[in-house]
């Protein structure tokens, strides 16, 4: 069957119409989350970078004509509608954890919003993903995968996603949720920090804090002997606006 012209003109408004009603789901399931301004695009590095971008959730990023209110943007990379609908879930699922952590003042991320600690894993398994066992290098709990349980709830959605056959962009590298896979694949590729440290802190209370170079948090767990924990991405103090990715 031969699609219109006119038909194709409306591609973008199916992709986010769809994008949407399936953000309007979660939303009947857990009205905290806040309604969104929906994107969409390339999620891949610009400069020739390897790995691309997922999605993400920037909280009061586009502002209202002659009201005070700000709206959060969720961006889902045209790459992943190439994977299924429920994949798209899993990336919504995810923002919306952000989402939600941002509402009731939950700072979930740290070090740039790449880190993603325990207080994110639990909204995170609260929308319906399930996190990694174990705090993963420099991106912590942020590799959440869709439950089965989510699967069988939002079964009606995912099928009208996958029943749109909604356009979508090719040469997806793989990633998780709304980060890059490799976290030091910047947007020219491979990232130089040149040696800079960064603040880390166990689980003593108050927590002990040491100063390390991030490949040297890589290449292994680094432990307290007091508390016996991990040392981890300190927190900062206040939240940040810039676009929460894994």
């Amino acid at each position: 069957m031969t699609t219109s012209l006119d038909e194709r003109n409306r591609d973008g408004t199916r992709i986010i119409g769809a994008l949407e009603a399936a953000w309007s789901a979660i939303q009947k399931r857990h009205p905290e989350v806040p309604p969104v301004v929906v994107i969409t695009g390339t999620g891949a590095p610009r400069r020739g970078g390897k790995y691309l971008k997922r999605g993400h959730h920037s909280p009061e990023r586009w502002a209202h004509a002659a009201e005070e209110r700000r709206t959060p943007e969720l961006f889902v990379a045209g790459e992943v509608l190439h994977e299924g609908g429920a994949a798209v879930m899993e990336v919504l699922l995810h923002e919306a954890s952000h989402a939600l952590g941002f509402v009731r003042e939950i700072k979930g991320t740290a070090n740039g919003n790449r880190w993603h600690n325990k207080k994110f894993a639990a909204l995170a398994i609260e929308l319906g993903l399930e996190p990694p066992k174990r705090a993963e290098p420099v991106l912590g709990f942020s590799s959440c995968t869709i439950t089965p349980e989510a699967v069988r709830t939002y079964g009606t959605v995912i099928r009208r996603l996958e029943a749109a056959r909604l356009p979508f962009l090719d040469g997806l590298a793989g990633g998780s949720a709304d980060g890059e896979k490799d976290p030091d694949d910047g947007e020219g590729g491979k990232k130089k920090t040149g040696g800079r440290r960064e603040a880390v802190e166990c689980d003593c209370e108050p927590p002990r804090r040491l100063h390390i170079t991030a490949k040297m948090l890589r290449e292994g767990d680094v432990l307290c002997g007091v508390c016996c924990e991990r040392f981890t991405p300190a927190e900062p103090a206040e939240e940040s606006a810039e676009p929460e990715e894994k």
